[in-house]
């Protein structure tokens, strides 16, 4: 909605029209489910947030549903509110499905409900290797007040397509890394340097959940080399040592085209030279109220995970020094309680 609303601002900033009001008091407010079921323990999830009218200045999340994925073949899984939206499973371990097998999440909210379509949980195709490739990208990273090249390692996997059957694809990512900060550079709201005592060196964990997807329509039966998932700058993640887990999903059919349609939207200029925006069609609906429009997707797919290392002093190139001068405590998600095992 954003480009499409920021094409709409620049042809008429290019044309000798006048301006048009664009408040809708109107304008209503929409569930958004994001979820994911798969059949590896502790990755399962599910968000319940609401899409608001432009002019409301804050993202709202429900945090009193009752969620719970049922099976045809009679299994349950329920899951629990714990922050900014996010259900997860009450029995961690014991909750994933079965490839074959076919759920359906249900979400109950005071008087409403809403219901995904019935997804069937595809077999997993294992990853065969994951490798690196050092190239440069033209991208803005968290302080940039542009976009300039970073150098920084493509994430490369290679695997077998089964034959005689259409495949579908999507990568996620969990990782964790060290990142080195100046806190002695600070400077106050008036520009002045106030040097803070802490903290310089923190740890970050963050989950990864991209838009990337493939099919086999061009590499049905064959071994696919060199498939690049994910870029990895050098600058911030890789200033000493960087874990993550790769995560390759086997979707369905729906899947694939919402997250593809998703992903052309995000890469997108946002110029009046694009392509009108598709619609973007989820999988849930309301059954208290059929005209509800509800957003987002429930997705259902059998996972497989690699887990690879990365130490700085292996890569075979100058890393730039990441500058932040602040506590390094205050990025999204950082501590400085060194990690067990790191």
């Amino acid at each position: 909605m954003f480009r499409k609303f920021l094409s709409i601002v620049l042809i008429l900033l290019m044309g000798c029209i006048d301006p048009i009001d664009f408040k809708n008091n109107d304008q209503q407010e929409h569930m958004v489910v994001e979820g994911s079921f798969t059949n590896m323990a502790g990755i399962n999830y599910v968000r319940l947030s609401y899409a608001q009218p432009y002019t409301y200045p804050y993202n709202k999340f429900e945090e009193r549903a009752s969620v719970i994925i049922t099976s045809e073949e009679g299994e349950q899984f329920y899951f629990s509110h714990d922050q900014a939206g996010y259900y997860y499973p009450v029995d961690a371990e014991n909750t994933y499905g079965r490839p074959g097998h076919t759920y359906t999440l249900q979400v109950n909210v005071a008087d409403k409900s809403y219901r995904s379509e019935p997804i069937t949980l595809r077999e997993p195709v294992p990853i065969g290797q994951v490798h690196f490739a050092i190239n440069e990208k033209t991208f803005a990273l968290q302080g940039d007040k542009e976009k300039r090249k970073h150098m920084g390692y493509q994430v490369l996997v290679d695997f077998q397509d089964p034959a005689q059957v259409r495949n579908y694809y999507r990568w996620s990512f969990a990782r964790q890394y060290e990142v080195l900060t100046q806190p002695w550079d600070y400077l106050n709201d008036m520009g002045d340097p106030a040097p803070k005592n802490c903290c310089a060196r923190c740890w970050i964990q963050e989950k990864e959940e991209t838009f990337t997807v493939s099919d086999d329509r061009l590499t049905n039966g064959k071994q696919v080399i060199n498939r690049e998932v994910l870029f990895i700058p050098f600058e911030k993640y890789l200033q000493t040592r960087y874990k993550m887990k790769v995560y390759q999903h086997a979707i369905t059919p729906d899947a694939f085209e919402f997250y593809r349609i998703m992903g052309q939207q995000k890469e997108s200029t946002g110029t009046v030279f694009d392509p009108p925006p598709s619609e973007i069609k989820g999988n849930m609906r309301s059954t208290s109220t059929p005209e509800e429009q509800v957003l987002g997707f429930f997705d259902v797919s059998g996972v497989v995970m690699q887990e690879v290392d990365i130490r700085a002093n292996d890569i075979p190139y100058p890393v730039g020094i990441f500058i932040h001068p602040d506590d390094c405590r205050e990025l999204p998600g950082a501590t400085d309680v060194q990690p067990v095992g790191w």
